[in-house]
């Protein structure tokens, strides 16, 4: 009886272990944040926080500002599937003329994204956009993002489309 409990034992901690350690997924090399710029008053400055949903796709918070002389800012959560170190982006937000979208390729410590031709509708501020290239500057997994109102958000708990019915 009490090495039939063991066995029981032992293989719950494997589940456990399995289901809870995403570390094996193969989008888990794009963990951690990303920055560019490092101070408003000298132009344009941004921070990319990725977290590794499945093995196909990342999940993202993005908090970017124009940087003076008026600090626009914006940010944005979403979903983009990962295949060879690439991604898109889109999406058609029902208050912009254009939709929003953006190629996002990894490179060492490095995220690269480029807006796609004029769809630049994203919900950001005055002239703000996501194009720049971003270095990597924490390479640690974050479970959860704060957004501009200051409220934590877990990204395994939150979809970006809940996210965004929150907002509204």
């Amino acid at each position: 009886m009490k090495r039939k409990s063991i066995v029981v034992i032992l293989i719950l901690l494997s589940i456990l272990q399995l289901s809870c350690d995403n570390a094996k997924l193969e989008t888990a090399k794009y963990a951690g944040v990303y920055s560019f710029g490092n101070n408003p008053d000298h132009g344009p400055t941004g921070q990319i926080t990725v977290y590794p949903e499945s093995d196909h796709t990342i999940l993202f918070f993005m908090d970017i500002s124009r940087g003076a002389p008026s600090y626009n800012m914006g940010n944005l959560y979403g979903s983009v599937k990962i295949k060879s170190n690439k991604g898109t982006y889109y999406a058609k937000y029902e208050f912009n003329e254009k939709p929003c979208s953006f190629s996002l390729f990894f490179s060492g410590n490095k995220l690269m994204i480029e807006t796609i031709k004029d769809c630049y509708d994203c919900g950001f501020g005055g002239n703000v956009i996501a194009d720049g290239v971003y270095k990597k500057v924490q390479n640690a997994k974050f479970d959860s993002f704060i957004d501009m109102t200051g409220k934590k958000y877990f990204f395994n708990k939150t979809k970006p489309e809940d996210y965004a019915k929150i907002l509204k």
